[in-house]
């Protein structure tokens, strides 16, 4: 029975630990980063409204114009958390709650420290990376907020309230964020113009590709059509009398009629009269329905006609000769 007592009480204890433990968790670093609740998130409550205002519009502008927010936040300090911890901390929880940006931007400014920390999403980068926004801040930011610095000793030296360095604080941020603006306003454009010529460049190269093409099949199919109507031509209308070459009288009789799936037979008769040129042959017809389905044979019949035409003016004038 002890054995079971010590045991109870020390999983008691455990599992009391752990709550502790996950309560501290919980109190310290999920309650330590502030709510989002704007564009411009002063808990210093060192911001003056007409800086706010302005600084709020150049953030609207810009979203509206980018998809791209903007956001400010200015702290006392990030504790317990690193600064640039904090400050991604703010940027993740920041998309997660807004999915229909294309990218954000979070400025942290902690004043203990006196620090600047920026994050960038990553699928914003190609467009506006780090390094870029580290310049903005080294040129535009902390100058003035190390003039702020020096501007709050010495009224703390003079016995007065360092509340008279906080137009510093708030043109700084105002310049930072102009700045930031200007540099992805003027990307933004560089990178929807480059999209658009590529698009208008795309769409030409298909056109062309189309139109060519299309040009191809129409000579192509012309110049068959021009081959089959010269041999039908030739054939039919054009073959001369091989004595006299005057024009020769062709005329048909139907032996048997074509049928669905059989041939026919006609016997063609040449004649000329001018020297009295005389020959006959036979020839295999086909239903006209049937030609397209038969059409290579069709075409075979024709030359071969032709050839032994020719092949047999050829044996008789070499027989006359």
């Amino acid at each position: 029975m002890q054995k079971l007592y010590k045991y109870l009480l020390a999983v008691t204890a455990a599992l009391i630990v752990a709550l502790g433990g996950y309560v501290y968790y919980v109190v310290t670093y999920e309650t330590g980063l502030i709510s989002v609740t704007g564009f411009v998130n002063d808990q210093t409550q060192k911001l003056e409204a007409d800086f706010i205002t302005s600084i709020t519009n150049i953030c609207q502008n810009l979203s509206q114009k980018t998809k791209i927010d903007l956001i400010v936040v200015m702290v006392q300090n990030t504790k317990p958390y690193d600064p640039g911890v904090y400050a991604a901390r703010l940027l993740k929880n920041y998309d997660e709650t807004h999915p229909a940006i294309d990218g954000a931007i979070v400025m942290l400014i902690n004043l203990d420290k006196g620090m600047v920390n920026m994050e960038i999403l990553p699928r914003i980068q190609f467009m506006f990376p780090l390094s870029y926004g580290e310049k903005i801040l080294n040129e535009n930011v902390i100058p003035i907020l190390n003039e702020a610095d020096k501007a709050a000793r010495e009224l703390i030296a003079g016995g007065k309230s360092r509340d008279g360095a906080n137009e510093f604080i708030g043109r700084a941020i105002l310049e930072g964020a102009r700045a930031i603006s200007q540099k992805i306003s003027d990307e933004y454009a560089k990178q929807k113009f480059t999209d658009e010529m590529i698009k208008q460049k795309k769409a030409a190269e298909e056109g062309a590709k189309v139109k060519w093409s299309f040009s191809i099949w129409f000579y192509l199919g012309l110049l068959i059509c021009i081959v089959l109507a010269y041999l039908v031509f030739r054939v039919r209308s054009r073959i001369r009398c091989p004595k006299c070459y005057y024009k020769l009288k062709i005329s048909e009789e139907t032996i048997e009629v074509p049928e669905k799936d059989k041939p026919g037979l006609t016997i063609e008769v040449i004649s000329c009269n001018h020297c009295g040129y005389y020959d006959m042959k036979r020839l295999v017809t086909y239903e006209r329905g049937f030609y397209f389905g038969h059409l290579y044979e069709v075409i075979k019949d024709v030359i071969k006609s032709y050839y032994r035409k020719k092949k047999r003016e050829y044996r008789k004038k070499k027989y006359d000769e």
